[in-house]
């Protein structure tokens, strides 16, 4: 074990033990995952090999990321599963709460293109503030990416000219960055986590959510991740609605790629909410707030082929996006040649990170 300083935050992380506590794991409450733990680790694992493509099979760009897409899928599923355990602080987990939805129709009416969400971190606190609200109770996840994004560029600048073992140290930091990133670019490929609707409660489809996100996903077919690899590599999968100019400017700017992110997954509420009425539900939620109980479903194996396509889409949008901002982070970093790679480091327990989003003011 070694300490690592991390001046940005001005905290210090002590890299985990490869010892895990997993008596603390299976004590810890059960909440609702985005896309549960398989969703997520679709995500992380097809994003590395469509950033392979993107990218040529650049060794200098690709090498750590092959080498450890497994830890970075595991780091992944890590804000859902290490940062909620009750070995967590209080403070922690309630700070961690906000950073995996934004619930954009609490201070929009209508969102269909990146331009449509607030240009940085002051607009949309002062948009928040003029709801009455705090940006914590409209969600920060676009902030959360772009926070990590931002760590990432840190860790790889200037890493060609430090010494050998510094070098290591910094590419794991980044990839434990990246590996974190991932868990909430994958939330925002998930429809449900950029609405206020996000558990179908306003609609009388109450438990859609973990329904749609772990049961179905979880009973779709072994080949899925290669389904969702050949859809990510398809051209123009989403930003149609963008002219060239536009798509060029997306893709070459880590907020406005977040942004159209949330766009396009909150468009999809809707066509969510009509797969789960059209061949789900047997009978609605009560449309009461008090009434907590779910609506009745069929079980999800006899109806998860009908969510096959969407769910696919879906984790497809969050793969290529991943990829995208990964290989944006090492291109803002100068384009360290990390071809020469090697590494046993693991961060099994990665310690909590302070949201902090004092750069976007």
């Amino acid at each position: 074990m070694f300490d690592l300083i991390d001046k940005k935050l001005g905290m210090k992380f002590k890299f985990a033990s490869i010892t895990f506590a997993f008596s603390a794991l299976l004590t810890a409450p059960m909440f609702a995952l985005a896309w549960g733990e398989r969703g997520h680790d679709i995500v992380t694992r097809v994003a590395v090999q469509h950033m392979r493509a993107l990218s040529d099979g650049d060794a200098q760009l690709m090498q750590p990321f092959v080498l450890r897409d497994h830890m970075l899928a595991h780091l992944s599923n890590a804000p859902d599963i290490v940062w909620r355990a009750e070995y967590m602080s209080e403070e922690s987990r309630k700070a961690n709460s906000p950073t995996h939805y934004i619930n954009v129709e609490k201070v929009l009416d209508g969102v269909k293109r990146w331009d449509d969400l607030p240009a940085n971190f002051k607009e949309f606190r002062a948009l928040a503030k003029s709801k009455e609200m705090e940006t914590t109770d409209v969600g920060t996840a676009p902030w959360r990416v772009l926070q990590l994004y931002k760590l990432i560029v840190e860790e790889l600048k200037d890493v060609d000219a430090k010494p050998k073992h510094l070098k290591e140290q910094h590419i794991n930091q980044a990839l434990t960055y990246a590996g974190l990133m991932a868990h909430f670019v994958g939330d925002l490929a998930n429809p449900h986590h950029t609405s206020s609707n996000y558990d179908g409660q306003f609609t009388g489809n109450k438990g859609l959510h973990a329904y749609f996100e772990s049961k179905v996903v979880a009973e779709l077919s072994f080949e899925l991740p290669q389904k969702v690899l050949l859809k990510a590599d398809e051209r123009r999968l989403w930003l149609r609605e963008y002219s060239r100019k536009e798509r060029a400017e997306i893709l070459n700017d880590p907020q406005k790629l977040v942004w159209a992110l949330v766009a396009n997954s909150n468009q999809e509420v809707d066509r969510l909410t009509r797969l789960d009425n059209r061949f789900s539900i047997i009978k609605k939620s009560s449309l009461d707030p008090e009434n907590r109980e779910d609506a009745q479903r069929k079980p999800a194996a006899k109806v998860a082929h009908r969510y096959e396509r969407f769910a696919v889409k879906r984790l497809a949008i969050g793969v290529d996006a991943l990829a995208r901002l990964w290989q944006m982070a090492w291109q803002d970093a100068g384009k360290p040649d990390m071809s020469d790679f090697r590494s046993y480091y693991y961060p099994v327990q990665p310690p909590f990170i302070t949201p902090s989003y004092i750069e976007f003011n």
